[in-house]
C-alpha cells in the first residue's frame, strides 16, 4: 500500500519509540537524507572511478567534482528568504511579533527552515518559552535525527528525536508528547519537561510528496543523477586531452628500434632506417557530439533546477528590464511560491504556538486582532526599482492603492509597523510647522495694521 503506516504500542518505557526510529518509514527516508548530505559535501559517483594503465604505469584518472548543486539550493534559498519576511496587521500584534522575532533570532531560524526544505523537502521546528530569559525560541531538529509519528488517519500524535553520540557511542532519545518532553540517555530517563505550548515540533512538508504522504520529495533528488553524467563526460574528456593529446603514444612502423628514449626527453632526433616511420598516435575527437551531450545534459539541469542560466555564469544578457528580468526569473518565482505554500503553512503554527506563549507571559491578543496577522515574502529578485517605485506612484494618485500597501510592497521596507509611525510623526511635524508658519504670518499682519499708537 502507498504511503502504507505501521501501528505502534503507545505507551509507558523504551520499547515503543524505538520501534518507531527502527521502522522503514523512518530509515528509507533519513537514509536518502545522508545521501543528499554526502553528496553536498563532495562524496559524489565520480570519486570512485578506477584508475588506469598508460605507458607501463598507473595513471590517476581525473575525477572533476561539480558542486554545482549547492550553489543552486543557495540560490533559492537567498532568493525566498535573503530579504527577512515582514509581517502587517493589527499594529500591536506586529509590534509584539516583531520584538519576539528579534529577541528569538527568527530571522536566521527562518533561513534555517527554508534550507532544510529546499534541500530535504522537509524540516522541524521546535518552539519554546526559554526559561532563563524568557523569550520565546526556536530548536531546528536536524531532519537525520527526526522522526515525526503519525497514525493511520494521518494526524500527528509524536515527535521522536533520536542520535548517537559520534565520540562516546551514548544513544539519545527526545519524545515528545503534547503535555511533556522526556529524555533518554542509553535508555535510562534522565530529564522530563513540560511542554508548555502543548504542541509538537512543526513539521514544513514540501507540496511535492513522496512514497510517505506525509514527507516531501526534495529537488536534489532530480538533479544528482544529471550532475553524475555531466561529471563522468568532463572526466572522460580531461582524461583524453592529457592522455591522447598532451601525453600521445609514439608508433614506428618498419624495424623495430631497441633502444628506449626517456619519455621526459624533448627536441630529440631519431635515425630511422629507410622504410621506417614514426608517428604519435593520437584520439580524434568528436567535437560535435560531445558539445550536444553536454549542452543537452546542462540545459536539462537548468529547467529543473529551476535556476536563470545566466546566474551561474552560462550566458550573459545585455538590456535588461523590467519585463526581462520577470521572464528570466519565472521558473524560480514558480518554486518559491511552491515552498512559500509549505513555508506559510509552518509559520501560521508558529504564531499560534507564540501566541499560546505570550499568553502565559501576561501578553494577550483578542481574535479579531490575531486574525488580522499576515506576513510578506520579499523575494530577492533583481528589480527594476525606478519602474516599480513610478507605477505605485501613479496608482496612488489614482487613488487605487494606499500609502500602506505601498510601503508593504516597497523593496526597502523591512519593519512595516515602524516605518508607518515614522511617516505619521513627519506628517505630525510638517502640520506643526505649517500652524506656526501661518501663526506667525498672521501675527505680524495683525500688529502691522494696528498702527501707531498717538
Amino acid at each position: 500500500m502507498f504511503g502504507f503506516r505501521k501501528k505502534y504500542q503507545i505507551g509507558d518505557g523504551i520499547n515503543w519509540f524505538k520501534d518507531v526510529v527502527n521502522d522503514a518509514e523512518h530509515t528509507d527516508r533519513i537514509s536518502e537524507v545522508l545521501r543528499i548530505k554526502e553528496y553536498l559535501l563532495r562524496k559524489h559517483k565520480i570519486l570512485y572511478k578506477p584508475n588506469f594503465n598508460h605507458k607501463l604505469e598507473i595513471y590517476d584518472s581525473a575525477k572533476i567534482v561539480l558542486n554545482i548543486i549547492q550553489s543552486v539550493l543557495n540560490s533559492h534559498i537567498s532568493y525566498l528568504i535573503g530579504n527577512p519576511i515582514s509581517y502587517n496587521g493589527n499594529a500591536n500584534v506586529v509590534s509584539k511579533y516583531n520584538s519576539v522575532y528579534k529577541r528569538g533570532s527568527y530571522n536566521k531560524t527562518d533561513y534555517e527552515v527554508v534550507k532544510d526544505l529546499y534541500t530535504y523537502s522537509n524540516a522541524f521546528e521546535y518552539v519554546y518559552l526559554d526559561p532563563v530569559d524568557n523569550n520565546v525560541k526556536s530548536k531546528i531538529i536536524a531532519n537525520e535525527d527526526s522522526n515525526p509519528v503519525y497514525d493511520d488517519a494521518g494526524n500527528y500524535t509524536h515527535f521522536i528525536e533520536h542520535w548517537r553520540d559520534s565520540f562516546s557511542s551514548d544513544e539519545y532519545f527526545v519524545v515528545y508528547y503534547h503535555d511533556r518532553v522526556e529524555t533518554y540517555k542509553n535508555d535510562k530517563l534522565t530529564d522530563t519537561k513540560i511542554n508548555l505550548s502543548g504542541s509538537l515540533p512543526i513539521h514544513y512538508s514540501g507540496v511535492n510528496k513522496g512514497f510517505y504522504r506525509q514527507y516531501g520529495e526534495p529537488l536534489v533528488h532530480d538533479l544528482i543523477p544529471i550532475v553524475d553524467a555531466i561529471e563522468a563526460v568532463i572526466s572522460r574528456l580531461d582524461d583524453a586531452v592529457n592522455v591522447y593529446g598532451l601525453n600521445p603514444i609514439g608508433v614506428v612502423t618498419g624495424k623495430q628500434i631497441s633502444s628506449k628514449i626517456p619519455k621526459e626527453a624533448i627536441g630529440v632526433t631519431l635515425n630511422l632506417d629507410e622504410g621506417n616511420d614514426f608517428k604519435f598516435a593520437t584520439a580524434n575527437q568528436d567535437y560535435q557530439s560531445l558539445k550536444l551531450e553536454l549542452d543537452t545534459l546542462w540545459q536539462q539541469f537548468y529547467a529543473i533546477s529551476c535556476v536563470p542560466a545566466s546566474q551561474m555564469g552560462q550566458i550573459n544578457i545585455t538590456n535588461v528590464g523590467e519585463t526581462v528580468l520577470r521572464l528570466l526569473y519565472s521558473k524560480m518565482d514558480d518554486k518559491a511560491k511552491e515552498t512559500m505554500i509549505a513555508l506559510k503553512d509552518g509559520l501560521f503554527k508558529r504564531c499560534d504556538i507564540i501566541r499560546k506563549l505570550l499568553t502565559l507571559s501576561g501578553v494577550n491578543f483578542t481574535d479579531d486582532d490575531y486574525d488580522t496577522l499576515d506576513m510578506n515574502f520579499n523575494v530577492n529578485r533583481p528589480i527594476d526599482t525606478h519602474s516599480l517605485m513610478e507605477e505605485m506612484f501613479i496608482q496612488w494618485q489614482m487613488g487605487a492603492i494606499s500609502i500602506q500597501t505601498i510601503v508593504d510592497q516597497s523593496p526597502y521596507t523591512v519593519d512595516t509597523v515602524n516605518e508607518m509611525k515614522r511617516i505619521e510623526e513627519e506628517r505630525n511635524q510638517k502640520a506643526s510647522v505649517e500652524v506656526n508658519k501661518n501663526f506667525g504670518n498672521d501675527f505680524g499682519n495683525n500688529v502691522g495694521n494696528m498702527g501707531t499708537p498717538e
